[in-house]
């Protein structure tokens, strides 16, 4: 899945494995599901109010990536943890 990659994108490096875990989990289980877009064999999962998308394969349902919408305002995911 690449954790060290999407640790960094999120800023997240600083906290566990298990930690970053549940953080993507709050991004995909609340997302409605017409908020859910599809490319191709991916599934885009838009967290407006953390601020990311976590992208998820459509097949296997494996995380590919996650990053922020906005890097202007990538504090907002690392703020909720602390």
């Amino acid at each position: 899945m690449g954790f060290l990659r999407i640790q960094r994108n999120l800023d997240l490096s600083r906290y566990s494995d298990t930690t970053t875990e549940t953080c993507l989990q709050k991004f995909i289980i609340p997302t409605p599901l017409e908020e859910i877009e599809t490319k191709g064999e991916s599934r885009y999962f838009k967290c407006v109010k953390k601020n990311a998308i976590v992208k998820v394969n459509s097949h296997t349902f494996t995380i590919i990536t996650a990053k922020h919408v906005n890097k202007f305002r990538h504090k907002t995911v690392t703020q909720q943890f602390d």
